[in-house]
């Protein structure tokens, strides 16, 4: 487990400087209007600057629990619900890494904010 998130650390961690390094006189991506060009339409250059700036608040949050997963495993808590302090079953892990809660914490903690996403990490 630990190799996978190492690995997926260093695959986000190249995204997010994708997305927001730039070549010398380059704007990086994220950067505002960042994608218009003279003769462009301003409303759909500041749309896709939204949705780069979305990007990478959520690529930062992911890497963000990826780092909490990779601590808990070198603390020896990896695998124990934040919520109740029981077992994450290993499968749930295994498809999930930075998973922090067991299913039914997390069924009941999407419930308490009406998230309706179903189970998640």
């Amino acid at each position: 487990m630990s190799k996978r998130l190492q690995q997926a650390r260093e695959d986000m961690l190249r995204t997010v400087r994708a997305r927001t390094e730039a070549a010398e006189g380059d704007a990086p991506t994220i950067g505002p209007l960042a994608h218009e060009a003279p003769g462009d339409d301003r409303v759909s250059a500041e749309m896709i600057s939204h949705e780069e700036q979305y990007f990478a608040r959520h690529e930062s949050e992911m890497l963000q629990a990826i780092d909490i997963a990779l601590g808990k495993l070198e603390s020896g808590g990896a695998g124990i619900c934040e919520s109740c302090g029981c077992a994450i079953p290993d499968a749930r892990l295994l498809a999930t890494p930075t998973v922090r809660h067991c299913i039914g914490c997390q069924e009941r903690i999407e419930k308490e904010q009406h998230s309706g996403r179903g189970p998640s990490m």
